[in-house]
């Protein structure tokens, strides 16, 4: 077996080996520069609408216990931006509550749904937005 200075070694040589043509996505030339870019493009959201971002990191589950909350539908949704910039791609609460609405109706009719967004500057609160409906 190859010691760690071996595997190191490996590693490094790695980092400087040129990509074929063909796996240069986004004009990534070496493997770090490739990791990169997909690594962006992982968390570029730019593109979606509200309602995409409401299904894109998504958890649901029922209550199925308890009196008053006996077969709640919830979900909720991790949004990778501020609520600020939430609503700004919502064109508004308005626009924020009819995206929460179509997302829970698309889930079956769901009773409550969260949207948890991230926080505004480094070490601060998440925000968080529930939508309450008659799908439970």
């Amino acid at each position: 077996a190859p010691g760690e200075g071996a595997v190191l070694e490996a590693i490094h040589a790695l980092r400087r080996v040129e990509l074929p043509e063909a796996a240069r996505v986004g004009g990534a030339a070496t493997l770090p520069q490739l990791s990169a870019r997909l690594l962006a493009a992982r968390y570029d959201v730019s593109s979606l609408t509200a309602l995409e971002l409401l299904r894109w990191d998504y958890k649901q589950g029922e209550r199925v216990d308890g009196v008053a909350a006996a077969g709640l539908r919830f979900g909720i949704a991790a949004i990778c931006e501020t609520l600020p910039a939430l609503l700004n791609r919502s064109g508004g609460s308005r626009g924020l509550e009819e995206a929460m609405a179509a997302a829970a109706a698309r889930r079956g009719g769901l009773g409550l749904l969260l949207a948890l967004t991230a926080p505004e500057e480094e070490g601060g609160r998440k925000g968080l937005v529930a939508w309450a409906g008659g799908g439970a």
